[in-house]
């Protein structure tokens, strides 16, 4: 009886002491990266990573592409 409750004891400090790290990882890791992700996005869209500038969509170039008809010849009319 004393030993199971002994190591219940065990398991519970172990994960205690798991989360007490995890939250102060992620506490870390969101004291560093908010202030950066701001940062970037007060100054535009040119200063966003080059990652998140590849989502970003483009207005067309030029004339739309016509699609099957470019390639192919139209039928002629019987």
């Amino acid at each position: 009886m004393i030993f199971e409750l002994a190591f219940v004891c065990l398991v519970l400090m172990a994960l205690g002491l798991a989360a007490v790290f995890t939250l102060w990882y992620l506490a870390n890791w969101l004291r560093w990266s908010v202030p950066r992700a701001v940062a970037s996005l007060g100054r535009g869209v040119a200063a966003l990573p080059r990652r998140m500038r590849s989502l970003t969509v483009e207005s067309p170039q030029g004339q739309a592409f016509n699609d099957s008809r470019d390639v192919w010849p139209m039928p002629a009319d019987d």
